[in-house]
């Protein structure tokens, strides 16, 4: 269970992040920075990391897109270390797919089962 400061600082740092994906320049083009979406961000028990969790608009390329980020993870620490975020560190960061959206729409097609459906009406 996450406490008020981890997931305050969290919430933060995925702003910041944000931030970061539509100022800073990459230097690439596998790297949409307008098509990702930054879900959450979980912190460890002394803020010291980061683990952050986008899922690329459409889905598409998220291997390519996600090796790009963790490559490029130091302007990310460079962005955070320049923002005032009131901590004795800047977390390390690393970076991961966020697949809760490709579970929930593996959860809504196991509901709308025929046999799932004839269950619940009965």
């Amino acid at each position: 269970m996450e406490t008020q400061r981890q997931i305050r600082f969290g919430e933060l740092i995925r702003s910041l992040i944000s931030d970061c994906l539509l100022k800073e320049d990459f230097f690439d083009e596998n790297i949409n920075p307008t098509a990702i979406t930054v879900s959450f961000v979980r912190m460890s028990k002394d803020l010291k990391i980061a683990n952050i969790y986008f899922m690329p608009l459409g889905g598409l390329n998220k291997d390519k897109i996600l090796q790009n980020l963790n490559d490029r993870k130091y302007i990310f620490q460079k962005f955070l270390s320049k923002a005032k975020i009131h901590s004795k560190f800047t977390p390390k960061l690393t970076f991961f797919l966020d697949d809760t959206f490709d579970e929930a729409e593996k959860i809504e097609k196991l509901l709308m089962n025929k046999n799932v459906v004839r269950d619940i009406k009965e």
